[in-house]
């Protein structure tokens, strides 16, 4: 091998190894074989102008590409002749997972010529720099959605996923003040919700705990100023919370919430009347007072024993239902409202629940006739 060949090739690893080892170990590689052969590869992230003009040159159908920012890299391996730069050019082999061979073949090309103006020189600078910003959509260069086994969703989804990971790991990079303590922390201890908002871990934590312990589901919105009226509250998202409360913590929240659903909507919703059990039940439409849940626990919406069928719900204490239906039929009196009253005729049966109201009025009037009058003498 020649020795200044050597020389070039030894100092331009070194130069990219300089550049693209401090982002991460993974980017850059290289090694050396016995005959003092040079291979490796590269990682080649396209600039994001590059990305958004191919996006929008390509026709992958029905895809929504609103969230996509960056493409997955394309990767470049390339092997060293013994005569690279003086006489030889590098061996180089594309690969990219949105981008047809024939693309990739037409980049490739690119390459050449840019080693055909610069020979004699170190070029693989020059490749990565083409790769990043100067590869033009045509209609032979367009993004390719599926193949390989995969469907274009789920293709997608790669995508999509290696956007956000490429987006953490900026975040990581960065350091953010904390709106709560007022302190600069690294953007490894804090997190940035869907709002844009950035908090610390320990203070956003602390805060959602107070939250779950008190019970207070509906509060567990962005603590920031910005989100507090009701007009701009941004939720705390459960992937986010994921990352932020325990697993114990997390079945608390759920149990909240089924409960909140069954008490605010008690006309199709109910909680399951299983002890341990959290879940939420729909009732079901085609038999009336029917709950059928998940666990495979079946019972009464109404009295929440184990489904009795078209039978009334038993009733443990016949006096105590008397007073609760009268109290019902006096509320109803003075303000208007019957859903008690309806409920207890509902679970015990109509005609059932007013012959206790038929027996009620007529002992009250009895009492009244002792308390009011005398008999007659005569």
């Amino acid at each position: 091998m020649d020795d200044e060949c050597l020389e070039l090739q030894r100092s331009e690893m070194e130069a990219l190894t300089a550049v693209y080892t401090l982002d991460s170990s993974d980017v850059f590689t290289y090694s050396t074989n016995t005959s003092g052969i040079i291979s490796g590869s590269i990682n080649v992230e396209v600039d994001a102008n590059v990305c958004q003009q191919l996006i929008e040159a390509s026709d992958t159908g029905d895809v929504n590409w609103q969230h996509v920012e960056c493409l997955p890299p394309i990767r470049m391996k390339f092997t060293l002749p013994a005569t690279y730069p003086i006489s030889a050019p590098p061996q180089i082999l594309l690969s990219c997972s949105w981008l047809p061979d024939a693309a990739l073949d037409i980049v490739q090309h690119g390459l050449l010529d840019i080693w055909a103006a610069e020979q004699g020189m170190c070029v693989l600078g020059s490749f990565i720099d083409y790769i990043q910003h100067d590869i033009q959509p045509s209609s032979e260069i367009q993004i390719r959605l599926g193949g390989d086994g995969l469907t274009a969703e789920s293709h997608m989804t790669r995508i999509c996923a290696y956007g956000s990971a490429k987006k953490q790991l900026y975040f990581e990079s960065q350091t953010h003040i904390c709106p709560i303590c007022m302190e600069e922390q690294s953007g490894r201890h804090c997190i940035q919700l869907s709002c844009t908002h950035v908090f610390c871990l320990e203070c956003l934590r602390g805060y959602l705990d107070v939250l779950i312990r008190e019970g207070n589901i509906l509060r567990m919105i962005c603590p920031h100023a910005d989100c507090q009226a009701p007009d701009t509250a941004t939720a705390i998202s459960d992937s986010e919370l994921a990352k932020l409360v325990s697993n114990e913590q997390m079945k608390r929240i759920r149990r909240l919430r089924n409960q909140r659903r069954a008490e605010t909507d008690s006309t199709n919703y109910a909680m399951c009347a299983r002890t341990g059990c959290d879940l939420v039940v729909k009732n079901d439409t085609q038999v009336d007072r029917l709950c059928v849940c998940e666990c495979g626990f079946t019972f009464c919406r109404m009295c929440r024993c184990t489904w009795h069928g078209v039978n009334r719900c038993a009733i443990k204490d016949v006096r105590e239902l008397v007073e609760k239906y009268w109290q019902a039929c006096m509320d109803e009196a003075e303000d208007g409202s019957s859903k008690e009253r309806k409920y207890l005729e509902r679970r015990h049966g109509k005609a059932f629940m007013r012959q206790y109201r038929r027996y009620i009025e007529e002992a009250l009037s009895l009492e009244y006739i002792d308390a009011n009058s005398v008999q007659c003498p005569k």
